[in-house]
This record gives C-alpha cells, sequence and structure tokens, in this order.
C-alpha cells in the first residue's frame, strides 16, 4: 500500500515535494494514484483540478521503495538516494507551491484497488 511519509514545504516551489513508500509487500503500480489537496473534496472543480496530481506512468514500486512527488520542474525517473537505494521521483511541473498553502494532502487509491483515500495534515511550520 502506497502511504504519505513526508510532506517537505518550502518557500520555493522548487523546493516543495512529498515522499510516498510502497508500505505494503507486493509490488505495486504508481499508474491511477491521484495526490490532491483538501479542495477535491470542496469549493471549485476547477481548483480542485488544477491542485491534483495523477500518476499516468505505470511504474512499478517494490515494497518499502519510496516515490517523491515534486511540485517544480524536472525529469521523471530512477535516482540514486543518499543512503545507497533508488528513489522514483516524479515532477508536477507545477508554477505555484501546492503543500505549503494546504491544510491536508489526500493520496487517493486507483479504483480498480477498492480501497479509500489515505490523508496527511500538513504540518504547521514556524516559517516557510
Amino acid at each position: 500500500m502506497l502511504k504519505i511519509v513526508d510532506v517537505h514545504q518550502s518557500a520555493t516551489v522548487n523546493g516543495e515535494y512529498l515522499v510516498l513508500q510502497n508500505q505494503g509487500l507486493t509490488t505495486i503500480s504508481l499508474r491511477g494514484w491521484v495526490v490532491t489537496s483538501d479542495a477535491y473534496a470542496c469549493g471549485d472543480p476547477h481548483d480542485a483540478a488544477d491542485e491534483m496530481y495523477v500518476f499516468v506512468e505505470d511504474v512499478p514500486i517494490k515494497p518499502y521503495t519510496r516515490v517523491v512527488l515534486f511540485s517544480g520542474a524536472g525529469e521523471d525517473g530512477w535516482y540514486p538516494t543518499n543512503d545507497g537505494k533508488r528513489a522514483y521521483l516524479a515532477f508536477w511541473g507545477h508554477t505555484r507551491r501546492v503543500w505549503s498553502t494546504a491544510a491536508r494532502v489526500v493520496l487517493l487509491q486507483p479504483a480498480c484497488s477498492r480501497r479509500i483515500g489515505v490523508a496527511a495534515d500538513v504540518p504547521t511550520p514556524a516559517s516557510v
């Protein structure tokens, strides 16, 4: 099961990211997973769509492997981490911060998995 394990807020769009991790015992695909702010449940549907990222690539994520979703620009792919492992990095290409201004970040599973979304409260930093 993919879960949000960290929300990194930043004063800049390129410094803002989420860390997801497959905490299940089987390899899963990223295809169909959605990350969004709490705007998806209320408010203007256009604002909600602007704050929603859908993983469209069929990337296999092994157990305990991390996925890092950056708000800013970059090239998606597998990258080495400081601990000698590899993580899949995805880049939204957004022009403004999303998670630093949201009260809650929600991870929704693909409909075919028959599971409900998992939410994570965004911590309120002393200064961002």
